[in-house]
């Protein structure tokens, strides 16, 4: 298909308008706070006018680290001017129902139950929890990728030492470009064991962009388990958070049971946030690594009952945090919903097919990312003949265009649209990717 008959399909000629229909009837928004209808939301541009980006420059590595939107940043603001006004009563007076809000909001984005939600500060920290809480025993094995990202590795060795389950890592594909729905699941089959306990993967592989099929894997492990006394159940957990904030998420539909993602990426969340979700009738499965400071404390103190306290309380890290951040992620998930989780699904998808399919034109550019986006979300790696991936990545910065690498044992070049970059930016990416050579 040549260009312009795509941009025409897609409606991403350039000069177009691009309409938001579900914005000014605020469909989603009506099971959470209209805080964010302040704001005039009636084009992505006004989207886009939210953020402090830097001008003058393409930001094409956001899914790195999010820039703050408005409702975010000033929900920030609040809450610091009042700590640093009283901390000590700021915090008092606040402490026992902010972090609830969070949760609430988080768990309709979701379409979960709340005490299914803990809140955590990254995703890193979310792995570390939930693989080092597993009640894996002796014997049991953890089977996993060679796709995942350094923190999902050392926290199931981590795990494994603790507990002396082994790990068993199998590539999921040959080629990510022609990577198939048949290929991983027969894959995965193959290397199911009767002492599989564990089934740990990634959502979306930062290192090739491949997205996995997490609903029918699902579906494959109910199979097995089928089959198995609930002792020797399979539990199934994705890193999710390179879906997180894209795919229009109903966590079940998934059908996984545990899921883990940093909000502070394609949520647009406050730097320092995350979740850890965990269906019911996986609770048991997990021992708190952490203490909570929430109604687990209360119930350490006597004035709250143990049977209201439930996975939630027990497994959102507490302490002190940079509590102005954890208590204004609700402002992020209620912008989502406010836009419309399929309208951000779908802008994502059209951004990333016009750079995806313009990337495919460039004789010495090597796609790696697949181009169907069953298998992909918005990380497109690539390789050009002749330069490294670091190499490519300074090339394009020299151009003002802010592009990443993957910090893997085999990087490429990134570049990674998401819902506030325009066309004319993915353009001015290809322009710039045809004349590397």
């Amino acid at each position: 298909m040549d260009r312009r008959r795509f941009l025409n399909r897609t409606g991403l000629a350039v000069g177009a308008g691009i309409s938001l229909p579900v914005l000014s009837a605020f469909e989603e928004v009506n099971q959470c706070e209209k805080n964010s209808s302040q704001y005039k939301l009636n084009s992505w541009s006004d989207l886009r006018d939210m953020f402090d980006l830097e001008t003058g420059k393409t930001h094409m590595a956001l899914m790195l680290l999010a820039s703050h939107p408005k409702p975010v940043k000033e929900e920030i603001e609040r809450h610091r001017a009042n700590f640093d006004k009283n901390p000590a009563e700021y915090w008092e007076e606040n402490f026992q129902t902010a972090e609830p809000r969070v949760v609430e909001v988080a768990a309709k984005y979701l379409n979960a139950d709340p005490s299914e939600v803990a809140l955590t500060d990254s995703t890193t920290q979310g792995l570390g929890i939930l693989y080092t809480g597993m009640k894996l025993r002796e014997g049991d094995e953890i089977l996993t990728t060679t796709h995942g990202h350094y923190s999902t590795e050392k926290a199931l060795e981590f795990s494994a030492e603790r507990s002396g389950a082994s790990i068993k890592r199998i590539d999921l594909y040959e080629d990510p470009s022609q990577v198939s729905g048949d290929e991983v699941l027969s894959r995965l089959k193959k290397n199911i064991t009767p002492n599989t306990r564990l089934l740990a993967v990634t959502w979306v592989h930062s290192c090739s962009g491949v997205k996995l099929p997490i609903s029918e894997i699902s579906g494959l492990i109910k199979e097995v388990n089928q089959s198995r006394a609930e002792k020797n159940r399979i539990y199934f957990a994705v890193d999710g958070v390179h879906a997180f904030g894209l795919d229009n998420i109903d966590v079940n539909e998934l059908g996984c049971d545990f899921l883990v993602a940093g909000t502070h990426k394609w949520i647009f969340g406050p730097r320092g946030t995350g979740i850890l979700w965990a269906k019911k009738d996986a609770h048991d499965m997990l021992v708190p690594v952490i203490p909570a400071f929430s109604m687990a404390y209360g119930e350490w103190l006597g004035f709250i009952p143990k049977e209201q306290i439930n996975f939630s309380h027990l497994n959102s890290p507490g302490g002190f945090h940079a509590f102005e951040h954890r208590w204004s992620l609700h402002k992020a998930f209620e912008m989502h919903m406010t836009i419309g989780k399929q309208n951000i699904a779908s802008r994502s998808k059209a951004l990333n097919q016009m750079l995806k399919e313009g990337m495919a034109d460039i004789p010495h550019v090597k796609l790696l990312t697949p181009m169907s986006d069953n298998y992909s979300e918005a990380i497109n790696c690539f390789e050009i003949d002749g330069l490294g991936p670091d190499e490519i990545v300074q090339k394009l910065h020299q151009k003002k265009i802010i592009a990443s690498s993957s910090p893997y044992r085999k990087s490429y070049a990134r570049l990674t649209p998401s819902v506030i970059n325009t066309e004319e930016e993915v353009e001015k990416c290809l322009v710039a990717l045809r004349a590397l050579f």
